[in-house]
């Protein structure tokens, strides 16, 4: 398990955290690994070997809390 999923399913279980606030955390998470992408697909780092699956597990525990995924991937920022 990556350092994310542990991170996101620590989040989702923690019943001390109110909900709107793990939407906030989902959100950076989701806009980071989206800056990740976009930059590795322009050259700038070396990607991770994680095939967007970071980016998924996120998608997913913002579908879990009743959200949507940002749509169009890492160039809709």
């Amino acid at each position: 398990m990556t350092h994310i999923k542990r991170k996101i399913v620590t989040l989702l279980t923690d019943e001390a955290i109110p909900q709107d606030e793990k939407v906030i955390i989902l959100r950076q998470l989701e806009a980071d690994s989206l800056s990740k992408e976009r930059s590795s697909t322009e050259g700038m780092t070396a990607t991770d070997g994680d095939d967007g699956e970071d980016l998924k597990t996120i998608e997913n525990a913002l579908r879990r809390l009743g959200q949507e995924p940002v749509e169009g991937g890492a160039a809709s920022l």
